[in-house]
């Protein structure tokens, strides 16, 4: 028989190799595989021509094009000399407007955690995103320096298992629909930021979410608990259980404004569960796990999508969401879904998304926006790997779009080194790439996000302490 003291030490080893493990796991940002930290090619359907737009978001003969614009100002071009474009090593250009802006969003998120308010960075992009990708090198970046934690932003269904943050179950008939699909919900949906909304087709429904056990402790803990609904018809009854602990809330009316439910745990919570009873389903916009204050970053991927699709939300519920949410600071990172378009003018997508970035800057004039450009990618030819050199192209329409609106451009791209930047990645051990050559593996990933955080941890220095001439 085995003696107590024995039993102990086992159960003590066990415990420091688990401790061990999760501090390693969380400095290699290693993904067990299910959870998807490397995309695998099958579940990559937007890399195939055409592109996934909706018909409001279609440009017709009779559209005003806009003439382009160099996307490389001229000094004496910029209106006021006293604050210059700073371009960092040819790879972030940022444009005056967005110096200032920036620079407020950094004294905010410096404040926020001794004020006990969360200030939030959306991260935006197609399925290079997907699963936390390059967000959660951003996310571990922001939260050392300005404090915060929890994984932010998730949906409360995730029918393609792109979340790699939490656990998330359901019961009841869910639905999750987009902002650029028909869905069968009964009333007009307003999408806000993610593009997405679900709700449930019975009188029921629940769902719950869980932290991951082995994920790092800084995503485990989000005492803050907000979800997002509006509703087109009432009554509706809501239960939210947090480790045992239950509330209940109900809403005798309509909620066509976007409603924030706050849960405030008193501490990190193992299990949150939602339970709702309606006559018909509320819209659920998602749902935020941050800390109590700080900087939280939020993962917002659009799988097959060439841009955002701020023109098919709803305006005035980006604005809400804005408002209510904080939002500091917006980061887009689109392109993927373009490359398999060949063409030697990309002026079309130029067009399309100077519109996408023209309507974010009228909706919020007070919140930087950072634009990523596309990668540079390879493709097989005859058994070969060819370097797509109009991926160059697609950039610099990016890029032209961008300052034209004075937001900053990362151009990744040339980060990469240029046009044979996608091989050279896939020929380092590891590889750095896919093999579909446009998406970044785990690590591909992660030395992108360090390279966009040094750029903006650059920028951030240099605005904050200004060389004297």
């Amino acid at each position: 028989m085995i003696r107590p003291f024995k039993i102990f030490l086992y159960f003590l080893l066990i415990s420091l190799l688990v401790v061990l493990f999760d501090q390693w796991l969380e400095r290699v940002n290693f993904s067990i595989p299910g959870y998807i930290s490397e995309i695998q090619e099958s579940q990559l359907p937007d890399s195939t021509a055409g592109l996934l737009i909706a018909d409001s978001e279609k440009i017709f003969a009779d559209t005003t094009i806009v003439p382009a614009q160099d996307s490389l100002l001229a000094k004496d071009s910029i209106p006021d000399k006293r604050k210059k474009l700073i371009v960092s090593d040819s790879v972030l250009t940022a444009p005056p407007l967005f110096q200032e802006l920036f620079l407020s969003f950094c004294r905010k998120a410096q404040s926020a955690d001794s004020l006990y308010r969360v200030i939030r960075v959306l991260h935006m992009g197609d399925s290079q995103i997907e699963a936390d990708r390059i967000t959660s090198v951003l996310r571990r970046h922001f939260q050392k320096l300005y404090g915060g934690s929890g994984p932010g932003f998730v949906m409360p269904i995730d029918p393609l298992r792109i979340n790699a943050n939490v656990s998330i179950s359901n019961s009841g008939n869910w639905t999750l629909s987009y902002s650029y699909k028909k869905e069968d919900y009964p009333y007009p949906v307003r999408y806000g930021f993610p593009g997405k909304a679900a709700w449930f087709s019975d009188t029921t429904g629940a769902f719950t979410i869980s932290p991951i056990a082995w994920k790092s402790q800084k995503l485990r803990r989000y005492p803050n608990v907000r979800l997002m609904l509006s509703s087109g018809t009432g009554p509706m009854y809501i239960e939210a259980e947090t480790d045992g602990q239950f509330r209940s809330d109900t809403l005798t009316s309509s909620v066509e404004n976007l409603h924030l439910l706050s849960y405030q745990a008193t501490s990190y919570p193992k299990k949150v569960t939602f339970r709702f009873l309606a006559p018909v389903s509320p819209v659920i916009h998602g749902v935020t796990l941050d800390h109590t204050g700080g900087v939280a970053v939020d993962n917002l991927p659009m799988r097959g999508r060439p841009w955002p699709g701020i023109r098919i939300a709803d305006n005035s519920m980006l604005q809400e969401m804005s408002e209510q949410l904080n939002i500091g600071f917006i980061i887009l990172q689109f392109g993927t879904n373009v490359l398999p378009t060949k063409t030697d003018n990309y002026n079309f997508y130029r067009i399309h998304f100077l519109k996408e970035l023209q309507l974010l800057r009228k909706l919020l004039p007070d919140v930087p926006v950072l634009v990523i450009g596309v990668q540079a990618a390879a493709e097989s030819q005859a058994g070969e790997m060819v370097a797509m050199e109009h991926a160059e192209l697609i950039s610099e329409a990016q890029k032209s779009a961008t300052l034209a609106c004075e937001m900053a451009f990362f151009d990744l791209h040339r980060a990469m080194g240029g046009t044979q930047g996608a091989i050279k990645w896939a020929n380092e051990s590891p590889s750095l790439m896919l093999t579909d050559h446009m998406h970044f593996s785990g690590r591909g990933a992660r030395i992108v996000g360090d390279q966009i955080w040094a750029a903006l941890d650059s920028l951030q220095t240099h605005l904050k302490n200004p060389l004297v001439p």
